[in-house]
């Protein structure tokens, strides 16, 4: 609806970080089902492509600007798949090409009744992922690597199929409220890229953790820490992965931890290493260990949010963020007004959205809609002002942001419906 025919009416709603926005969309629920196909055919971002029907790397030298550089890395983040109920666990199934020294790991998460994500898990072939709450929704992502410049591996296909719960793995919740004492360290790496694929800008605002449970989607908050440096606080969403280490989820308990459960919880393995010698003294990959960094804070945290002006301890601060509240409105531009729909795949026209400011609520994936270069296959649900409310118009017509983007005017990412 414009800001003319809101005005009458409505009043503008806060807007609220969003807790569930994501990179990629829902996929269509069927309360009867016990296996789901998941949908790789968004490949295209985070260095994937897909070829022939598989997800695979597309370019064979590129790697995160903070991951070692004899690898190539892509990242595939899979449509949301609603399961239609809510499920204990499931199991997943990854088809795999996989040539001599390239790795496959397939990364699973599942949504609440209360719209909020469990923290990513690895998925062992043939096990069965529990989650610590039944959940209704769940998303896969694929991490693809290679000896840089060798062949790289490939997915044909993951299915998820429901399972008995089996308690030794589980995927944990959001990490409970809990703070930490680290080691912090500049980033830095202007111009490079983050694990999750955002090129990090001058004085950028993220941090990194040593670990992929809580990497966020580029543009998400989904997942993010407080850091606090004397004081100095920021709330910053978690976008790379590192220092040191890849597999260090050292804020969660012992016996759930990833990697390292003999340490300490709170201790990453870094810091370990280098006070005390553990693991003789080197991180995952066999490097020595010269600093004990447990968070790399991007510039313009470090500078201006904290006021560092060196590597130092901080005060990192983990707790479950929030779903959005129902309701909550995203304001967008649009440059024309534009017919809406009932649903993302529907091609009978039901009334108009007019052109300029406007609201909606959340985000879908759909038929594709564009012209020449300019393409969006998301759909913004939202009430037009011409038809009934609660429609869907193609983010084709924002008159912001690039192809295959919902984001609003503050460059929020606009969350799934």
């Amino acid at each position: 609806m414009s800001v003319v025919a809101a005005a009458l009416g409505a009043v503008l709603v806060s807007l609220a970080t969003p807790g569930a926005a994501q990179a990629r969309p829902e996929a269509a629920a069927s309360a009867a089902r016990t296996s789901w196909p998941v949908d790789l055919t968004a490949a295209g971002s985070d260095n994937t492509v897909l070829s022939h029907g598989r997800v695979t790397v597309r370019d064979l030298r590129a790697h995160p600007a903070a991951m070692p550089a004899g690898r190539s890395y892509g990242e595939y983040t899979a449509p949301v798949t609603a399961l239609g109920s809510a499920v204990p666990a499931l199991t997943v199934r990854t088809a795999v090409t996989r040539p001599a020294g390239s790795a496959v790991d397939t990364d699973v998460r599942g949504r609440d009744a209360s719209g909020v994500w469990t923290q990513w898990t690895t998925a062992a072939a043939g096990a069965a992922v529990t989650f610590s709450t039944p959940v209704s929704a769940v998303q896969v992502r694929l991490v693809l690597s290679a000896p840089a410049g060798a062949a790289a591996p490939s997915v044909s296909s993951v299915r998820l199929d429901a399972a008995a719960p089996q308690p030794a793995a589980v995927a944990r919740p959001q990490a409970a409220a809990a703070a930490y004492r680290v080691f912090a360290t500049r980033e830095g790496l202007v111009g490079g890229t983050t694990a999750n694929g955002h090129v990090i800008a001058n004085r950028d605002h993220f941090v990194a953790l040593p670990s992929r449970r809580l990497l966020d989607s580029n543009g998400s908050r989904t997942y993010q820490v407080t850091v606090c440096h004397g004081s100095r606080c920021e709330t910053a969403p978690i976008w790379d992965v590192g220092p040191w280490n890849t597999t260090d989820d050292y804020w969660n308990p012992p016996g759930t931890r990833q990697s390292w459960g003999d340490l300490p919880q709170g201790t990453p393995e870094a810091q370990a290493a280098y006070q005390s010698g553990y693991n003789g003294g080197h991180d995952e990959f066999g490097r020595a260990v010269s600093n004990p960094a447990g968070i790399d804070l991007a510039d313009g945290t470090f500078w201006d949010g904290l006021g560092m002006t060196d590597n130092d301890w901080v005060t990192v601060t983990f707790s479950a963020a929030a779903p959005p509240p129902a309701g909550t409105r995203y304001w967008v531009d649009t440059f024309a007004s534009a017919p809406v729909y009932a649903s993302p795949t529907s091609t009978a026209q039901t009334g108009t959205l007019n052109g300029g400011t406007n609201y909606v609520y959340c985000k879908a994936w759909g038929r594709n809609i564009g012209s020449g270069s300019s393409y969006n296959h998301w759909w913004l649900r939202t009430d037009p002002d011409s038809g009934p409310a609660k429609q869907y118009v193609s983010a084709y017509y924002l008159s912001r942001w690039g192809n295959d983007e919902a984001k609003d005017n503050n460059g929020t990412v606009i969350p799934d419906c």
